[in-house]
């Protein structure tokens, strides 16, 4: 460096054509023809468009890269739980989630996930190279970089709710709150879930009503077909009725609902018979619990109440208050 300062002290034109810090072949060009037009022309025709090529290069290395470990990680984050079920499963420790698997809804979401992380990469990867190639020709970054941050805040203004409903979409997605299909309460929707995206939820109703939902204005998310499903059935016996002998004949439809083949195959474990609910002015409530697989639980609580109530009629078990025949008005 001590020589080529020195050369660029003894000979200006060599500084007048190639700057205080001349490149290989602009520096060459001026000392085989002393011309600045040429030794210019090989600066910006040889020397930048080839550093401009490198950083390029440079950025699709690093793009491809970064692509890869962000999709590694996302996937990995986004089905720990599937795995760290499966591994305690193989280990002899029971979960309630155990039997969840990285099936394809898992691998869905962990893909979506994955491309958006590769998408966010390759936008910030692709502007930093593309800054530092147009510094490479000596373009004025000042106004461009004010402009698009005139024009990035007032877009940031027009679109802080879009901005807000896909971060939280993002997180949704990752945390796993939900996915298509599952029975959700979001606050004023409830029903199944149809569609889910970064910016939207669509919850179908049990009246048919379609929700869609802003994912930035969900503030709960209650899932209620999360690895099982589990429905109350209710049964009002009027107070003439026996307790002992209700409870009798609950159990008895509760027998032969379990021997239905639709019933049977999506049940989890028997209903169990919870005992009396509450006491009120309509009679003696009693609960059973049914849990099956996620979702298919109503269909089995209507085999459950049709079954026991085929067994309360049989014993003779009042339901209701016994009806007063009108009697004449005193005199």
């Amino acid at each position: 460096m001590i020589w080529l300062a020195a050369a660029q002290q003894l000979d200006p034109g060599l500084e007048s054509a190639c700057t205080a810090t001349p490149t290989w072949f602009c520096e060459g060009a001026w000392n085989l023809t002393h011309n600045r037009m040429i030794a210019r022309a090989a600066d910006w025709f040889v020397t930048r468009p080839l550093v401009a090529v490198i950083v390029l290069l440079g950025a699709w290395v690093l793009n491809r890269s970064l692509r890869k470990g962000v999709a590694a990680f996302v996937t990995r984050l986004s089905t720990s739980k599937q795995l760290a079920n499966g591994a305690m499963a193989r280990i002899g420790i029971d979960r309630p989630d155990s039997a969840m698997v990285v099936g394809a809804r898992e691998r869905s979401r962990a893909s979506t996930l994955a491309a958006v992380s590769r998408a966010c990469v390759s936008w910030f990867v692709w502007t930093i190279a593309v800054l530092i190639v147009l510094g490479v020709f000596n373009i004025n970054l000042g106004p461009l970089l004010a402009g698009a941050g005139i024009a990035g805040i007032a877009v940031g203004f027009g679109a802080q709710s879009l901005v807000r409903d896909c971060i939280a979409g993002f997180v949704i997605l990752l945390e796993d709150q939900c996915g298509v299909g599952e029975e959700v309460d979001i606050g004023e929707a409830v029903g199944t879930v149809e569609t889910l995206t970064l910016r939207m939820m669509s919850v179908r109703g049990v009246d048919g009503t379609l929700w869609t939902v802003p994912n930035g204005v969900i503030q709960r998310v209650g899932n209620r077909t999360r690895s099982w499903s589990q429905g109350l059935v209710d049964i009002t016996i009027w107070y003439d009725g026996d307790i002992d002998n209700a409870l009798a004949a609950v159990k008895e439809g509760i027998a032969v609902a379990v021997e239905v083949p639709e019933v049977a195959e999506v049940l989890l474990q028997p209903p169990a018979i919870l005992g009396v609910e509450r006491v009120d002015a309509t009679g003696t409530v009693l609960r059973v619990t049914v849990r099956t697989r996620p979702g298919k639980h109503w269909a089995a609580m209507r085999e459950v109440r049709l079954a026991i109530r085929r067994a309360l009629v049989e014993h003779n078990i009042p339901l209701y208050p016994p009806v007063i025949p009108n009697q004449p008005p005193a005199r």
